[in-house]
């Protein structure tokens, strides 16, 4: 028997139904998302959280029927700050079709839309931060650019263990990555000898676990209602695209992630790992986070300068002393691998040093401000 494919009418009775009772499935420059929306008190900053590969942004706001204060929902809650977290288009059945060739642009200008709608009904003065978790670090700076065109620019953004826009950062298999039928990047398959992605990622929640003394997501509840196959662009990684029989080269990605263009980049404050089951990023992070930021700082501020010959010696001793200060000023640790801010102990410290970063973010650059003074010739943004 053939059987007829649904009519748009059931396939969204069926999204509808897929969605936990706090999510909304919206659209944003034309793609879908799950949205998760919870609004600060009075005119308290609103995270954006966007989720990594493979993973629906529950990972910041739960399940049903899980305890709140394992994750930073309710952590951002206590202190007055409000939650959007916003997954991108997959093969969860919430979503009525498949965006297998969805780019980082494509999915920096949806969440920057979705965003912008939903903060437009908070009070004013609007703020908001952009924390991007491992993957999502791809793609902070498409958001941004979208919010900041919009009228409403972040105040920073918070890295989580989230991959600096440099291709190579991100493993891959030899052969290339696997995708599913559909298109999508497979985050179950593996190469001969080696675990999958999915059995390291329940390794490391089964570590954040027994960190916490109870189980915080239960394995069956992790597979059905947080783990989803992945547009295999919004990796940022040069790769074979199939369905384009095509290579993507490692200038178009830099070009798509705007990797050389230092002055686009926002301020990152770093929340790293400390385990070495996550090891790139609890060695790494600081430095290559830190990198891009002395090299915004500098384009944005010191390069517009008429004249540093002229800079009175005390000032450019603060000046360097600060450029050289940045990766530890803007760098936090919470114990943990990948999965660091799930757990009550976990989220509570993450929430912590994200809103004192946040903090330090608009420090540094009124510092930097009062450092150069009359020296600035023009701005260049902040």
């Amino acid at each position: 028997m053939v059987r007829r494919p649904p009519t748009a009418s059931e396939a969204a009775s069926r999204s509808t139904a897929a969605l936990f009772s706090n999510e909304l499935l919206l659209n944003g420059a034309t793609f879908p998302a799950i949205a998760f929306w919870r609004p600060p008190t009075g005119t308290n900053p609103t995270v954006v959280f966007l989720p990594g590969g493979g993973h629906l942004a529950r990972i910041a706001y739960g399940h049903p029927g899980a305890n709140p204060r394992d994750f930073v929902d309710f952590w951002l809650r206590e202190v007055g700050w409000g939650l959007l977290a916003v997954s991108y288009p997959c093969d969860h059945p919430a979503f009525p079709r498949l965006y297998p060739e969805m780019t980082v642009s494509d999915w920096g200008a949806s969440v920057a839309a979705i965003a912008l709608d939903l903060l437009s009904r908070c009070p004013a003065p609007c703020q908001v931060v952009v924390a991007g978790w491992s993957m999502a670090g791809r793609v902070v700076r498409s958001v941004c650019h979208g919010l900041a065109r919009g009228g409403l620019p972040a105040m920073g953004v918070i890295s989580l263990a989230a991959s600096a826009p440099f291709p190579g950062l991100v493993p891959v298999f030899e052969k290339g990555e696997p995708v599913t039928e559909t298109g999508l990047w497979d985050l179950s398959a593996h190469e001969p000898g080696l675990p999958t992605r999915h059995s390291n990622w329940c390794a490391e929640l089964a570590a954040q676990s027994a960190d916490n003394d109870r189980v915080i997501i239960p394995e069956d509840v992790y597979r059905r209602d947080y783990r989803v196959n992945t547009p295999l662009l919004l990796r940022g990684e040069p790769q074979f695209l199939r369905s384009r029989s095509a290579i993507l080269s490692v200038a178009q990605v830099t070009d798509e992630l705007g990797t050389f263009d230092y002055g686009s980049h926002p301020l990152t404050g770093v929340i790293a790992p400390t385990r070495p089951s996550d090891a790139r990023h609890a060695l790494t992070d600081p430095l290559t986070w830190g990198f891009l930021n002395a090299q915004q700082v500098f384009e944005r501020h010191v390069s517009g300068c008429r004249d540093l010959s002229t800079i009175l010696p005390q000032r450019w001793e603060q000046l360097r002393s600060l450029m050289f200060d940045l990766p530890r000023r803007l760098t936090r640790t919470v114990s943990g691998g990948h999965f660091f801010f799930v757990g009550e102990r976990g989220a509570e410290a993450t929430v912590r040093h994200l809103t004192n970063l946040a903090s330090d973010i608009a420090s540094l650059q009124a510092e930097v401000s009062a450092i150069l003074g009359s020296q600035t010739a023009s701005t260049n943004g902040a």
